[in-house]
């Protein structure tokens, strides 16, 4: 009885271990126009992402903060946008996945001009 408990409990615990890891990022879809890009994702001034070339996704973590995008090519000027944090909402999955409530817009579409 108690080896089928015990066993329930630690298979129980593994589980939702990957599970709660599975929430800890988010994607942002990156594109520019025309594509080909070299894009980098940062919040706070450190770098969280890369997209390398556009279109792609980034992987980022659910923390607090707008995400600035700054994206460069060759023949084109610098361009940037930004991904706003939607907030963090505490609902139940927060509470019962472990997951933060955090997420940002998502696709950012970026215009590169030419340069001259």
């Amino acid at each position: 009885m108690w080896r089928s408990l015990i066993l329930a409990v630690a298979a129980t615990a593994a589980l939702s271990g990957c599970y709660a890891d599975h929430w800890q990022d988010t994607d942002i879809l990156v594109s520019t126009m025309p594509p080909g890009a070299d894009c980098t994702l940062t919040r706070g001034g450190e770098k969280v992402g890369e997209v390398n070339p556009t279109p792609g996704i980034a992987m980022v973590g659910r923390d607090a903060g707008d995400i600035a995008i700054a994206c460069r090519r060759a023949g084109y000027a610098d361009a940037a946008a930004v991904s706003h944090s939607l907030g963090n909402a505490v609902d139940m999955s927060t509470l019962t996945e472990g997951r933060s409530g955090y997420s940002y817009q998502t696709p950012i579409d970026i215009q590169l001009q030419p340069s001259r």
